[in-house]
């Protein structure tokens, strides 16, 4: 029995520190209050002026460029807030699109550029293209895809042709250009073709 005893001494003061443990961080869980976790919010890490952002394929070959008067950086979405930007859609063998607007947002690594306020795209002159303008409060540019969209009232003006409707969404690889509800089409006749002078027959 003496042999026992000091072994069951050492399991009882051993069951009697674990309880204790248990009540003591019970209490303490009860005692003190836990901050809640702090929230992330939309605020600006980091910011410039006279900004430039070039995107490039895997070939290092330039596809898309944004410039801008002043840029603010948000680590919580890791966007970029750019005022008065010009963005440019530059890829090989493709017309090149240019979007400026008042404020631009640029997310997912520059590839979506969201243009807002007085937002306008134009597809510039090539040898194959003519001229197109897409005007809205708001359009969306899509790099990788050269993609442009919005869901509001937009115009699109080609030459002397104009249509209006809400929503338009412009592919710039095959250069269809669709609108989901017309509301005004305005097509300009195509000039006459000048005829030659009659000639008069002698008798």
């Amino acid at each position: 029995m003496r042999d026992r005893f000091p072994t069951i001494a050492s399991v009882v003061i051993l069951a009697g520190l674990v309880i204790g443990t248990w009540f003591a961080a019970e209490h303490t869980q009860r005692a003190v209050t836990l901050d809640a976790p702090a929230k992330q919010t939309h605020e600006p890490d980091s910011w410039g002026k006279v900004m430039l952002m070039l995107r490039t394929d895997e070939n290092g070959v330039p596809i898309s460029r944004i410039e801008g008067d002043y840029m603010e950086h948000f680590p919580d979405d890791d966007s970029y807030d750019i005022r008065y930007p010009r963005a440019m859609s530059i890829k090989p063998g493709q017309p090149t699109l240019v979007g400026t607007s008042k404020l631009a947002t640029v997310l997912d690594d520059g590839n979506r550029i969201i243009m807002k306020q007085d937002a306008l795209v134009m597809r510039l002159a090539s040898d194959t293209t003519e001229p197109l303008n897409v005007s809205s409060n708001e359009i969306t540019l899509l790099i990788n895809e050269d993609v442009a969209y919005t869901d509001l009232p937009a115009t699109a003006v080609r030459n002397r042709s104009t249509l209006k409707g809400v929503g338009m969404r412009y592919d710039n690889k095959t250069g269809e250009l669709k609108v989901f509800d017309s509301t005004d089409v305005e097509i300009a006749p195509r000039a006459r073709q000048a005829q030659p002078p009659a000639t008069e027959k002698k008798p």
